[in-house]
């Protein structure tokens, strides 16, 4: 039986052919190289692929591998090589500079010093960059940035509101451009209701249009629900 085993793979293997290393070859070196031991070649073009180590148009990747034994006329498949990637500056009009750190990572750049600016014409967001967008780049190239942050805050002196009252009061501010949070509620005996007892920012605070000012409002003991009874 064993005598048997080994002369059917004698004959198997003496109808067989070693693999030739394709890689690095042209298309044309490697046909070449597959007809001399009665292998046939197909290119796959739609899986070429960037690598660094492989001039373009030169075969990469290979199936069966080179060493490894195929049929007489098997055909061989090669993946094409596409040449080491060539890096270009993305746009990056608009964006913020961490939007812009992100893009540019994924195109294996960087992020370089950020300048900025006040226009009140210009909307927020990069709007100047160095290289510009679709320059050639190296990996790891930084990429410098000027960006707009629009309008200057607007700032005034921070009235006094206590004892004011507290629609009146909001609708002044938000007029004004700035913004009121939610108000907080407290009851105090012999102030009418809906009149703001605090305030923050204080009085004489500069305000900035960017901060949140916050208001404590007086409400009527009858407004304060009923505890419930056990």
């Amino acid at each position: 039986m064993g005598a048997v085993w080994f002369g059917f793979r004698g004959a198997i293997v003496g109808r067989s052919v070693t693999v030739p290393d394709l890689t690095g070859k042209t298309p044309e070196e490697a046909a070449r190289a597959a007809r001399v031991v009665g292998l046939q070649l197909e290119e796959q073009s739609g899986r070429a692929r960037y690598d660094e180590r492989v001039p373009r148009g030169r075969v990469l990747l290979q199936q069966p591998e080179a060493g490894s034994l195929a049929k007489p006329s098997q055909v061989m498949r090669v993946v094409l090589s596409l040449g080491a990637r060539e890096l270009r500056v993305p746009e990056l009009q608009s964006l913020a500079p961490r939007a812009a750190a992100l893009k540019l990572s994924r195109e294996s750049l960087e992020l370089g010093p950020v300048s900025w600016y006040r226009d009140p014409t210009a909307p927020q967001g990069i709007v100047a960059q160095d290289p510009e967008a679709e320059t050639p780049a190296v990996k790891g190239e930084p990429v410098r940035v000027l960006m707009s942050r629009g309008a200057p805050d607007a700032r005034v002196v921070m009235p006094d509101f206590v004892g004011k009252d507290a629609q009146s009061t909001r609708e002044r501010l938000e007029k004004s451009g700035f913004r009121v949070g939610s108000a907080r509620f407290e009851t105090y005996d012999g102030v009418r209701p809906n009149t703001v007892l605090k305030q923050f920012p204080p009085a004489g605070y500069p305000l900035s249009n960017r901060e949140v000012v916050s208001l404590t409002v007086s409400r009527s003991a009858d407004a304060v629900g009923a505890a419930p009874r056990s």
